[in-house]
């Protein structure tokens, strides 16, 4: 039976130790590493997700229906 472990490494020294341990061990192991996206590649990508509003309204009054619409206020909850 094959057992899987998924080891997020943030940084090249925890991963290098872990996968020597495995190595060490006789376990086989595999290596995916995620890309990471230069600034203008994830601001194109922020243009693609993201979206714009249409409307009479300004971002002001936006910003104060937001506001307004809001329910704060003391709650009846035991802790």
């Amino acid at each position: 039976m094959t057992h899987t472990l998924t080891i997020e490494a943030k940084n090249e020294a925890d991963f290098a130790l872990v996968k020597e341990l495995a190595e060490r061990l006789g376990l086989s192991t595999k290596e995916t590493h995620q890309k990471r996206l230069s600034k203008a590649e994830s601001l194109a990508l922020l243009d693609k997700v993201a979206g714009s509003w249409e409307g009479p309204e300004t971002g002001d009054e936006i910003n104060e229906m937001i506001r307004n619409s809001r329910l704060s206020g003391n709650r009846d909850v035991e802790l």
